[in-house]
């Protein structure tokens, strides 16, 4: 800590400079600069307990309001945050960062209109800001305004094209647009930028899925989990490729490793039973249909399958009862 007036060092205690003399102890400045040492030091209730001292001493202390703001805010105090952002906005001459942060506040209390209204606002005076753009698309994505959302995602992407959270939720919007083929080119673009982006190359797979190109989308699937090893929708989305494709063992693999992670997923009982059925496993397709029933009693689709298990028709079935249809057409 430094003293305001000549820099010199000095310690918290102190109540006044050694250097020149000037007292320390309501020097709201020298209060906010002790708040600051608290505050990156992880000392969060210390530093708002000086700031709030510092705007007592000086109401118009807008840096001592805009940083209880900051405090309450990681403490999770929504509406204090923003009561004392308000109050940093009346004496702030560069507003910007409380705009900002206001956004965010109200961004996270779910008042989109005031955040939406904030945001614009910071950008104002801030035209060039990606990461406001960026949050002012997640707001107007929250609010269901897709063209609003893409609008900001965009100018965001402009500012800095190799944002990649600004390109992946643009690539969400477009896909919720029915724009598929350009959501695919924006996810390629963020792998291309960030290849261990899990949750890109998760979406990518999802738009390859609809287009119904299924072994890039596979790949991506499986690029996504190899990233993360547990990130249980890349997994469960490879079963679900593999057994469209009709690789019933690569889908029984996929989803245990989801019930690996989850045993609780009912669908995925549900879809590796499916696959246990087309491999002829029936036994292994009734114990993942129990499985299912015992995670969800009202599966109807489990329960079906369950009590018609013996009448289904299988692989193996389907060729043994075509044989013994055309043993009996020849003895008749």
């Amino acid at each position: 800590m430094r003293c305001p007036n000549c820099r010199h060092p000095v310690t918290e205690t102190a109540r006044f400079c050694e250097q020149c003399g000037v007292p320390l102890a309501k020097d709201v400045t020298a209060m906010h600069q002790k708040a600051l040492d608290l505050y990156h030091r992880g000392a969060i209730d210390e530093a708002l307990e000086l700031w709030r001292e510092s705007t007592k001493q000086n109401p118009k202390f807008s840096k001592g309001f805009y940083y209880q703001g900051l405090a309450l805010y990681d403490r999770g105090d929504l509406v204090g945050a923003i009561n004392a952002l308000k109050l940093a906005l009346e004496f702030e001459e560069e507003p910007f960062r409380v705009y900002f942060k206001l956004g965010l506040a109200e961004y996270g209390l779910g008042d989109l209109s005031a955040s939406i209204r904030n945001f614009k606002l910071a950008l104002e005076l801030n035209p060039e800001s990606a990461e406001t753009h960026y949050r002012l698309g997640l707001a107007y994505l929250r609010s269901s305004n897709l063209d609003a959302a893409r609008m900001a995602l965009e100018k965001a992407i402009n500012i800095n094209p190799g944002y990649t959270r600004a390109l992946h939720i643009l690539g969400m919007t477009l896909a919720q647009q029915g724009e598929v083929e350009a959501a695919v080119e924006t996810f390629r673009k963020i792998t291309e930028i960030s290849p261990g982006f899990s949750a890109a190359r998760f979406e990518l797979g999802m738009a390859l899925f609809k287009r119904g190109e299924l072994e890039m989308a596979a790949e991506q699937f499986r690029q996504a989990t190899l990233g993360e090893k547990r990130f249980a929708p890349g997994l469960f989305m490879l079963g679900e490729v593999s057994r469209k494709l009709g690789k019933f063992s690569e889908a029984i693999s996929a989803y245990s490793e989801v019930l690996s992670i989850n045993p609780r997923d009912s669908e995925a009982w549900l879809r590796m039973a499916e696959s246990n059925i087309q491999l002829d496993l029936l036994d292994a397709a009734r114990e993942n249909l129990r499985q299912a029933l015992e995670v969800n009693p009202d599966n109807q689709e489990a329960d079906y399958m369950l009590r018609h298990l013996g009448e289904m028709n299988t692989p193996h079935k389907s060729g043994v009862d075509a044989e013994k249809t055309t043993k009996e057409k020849d003895e008749s």
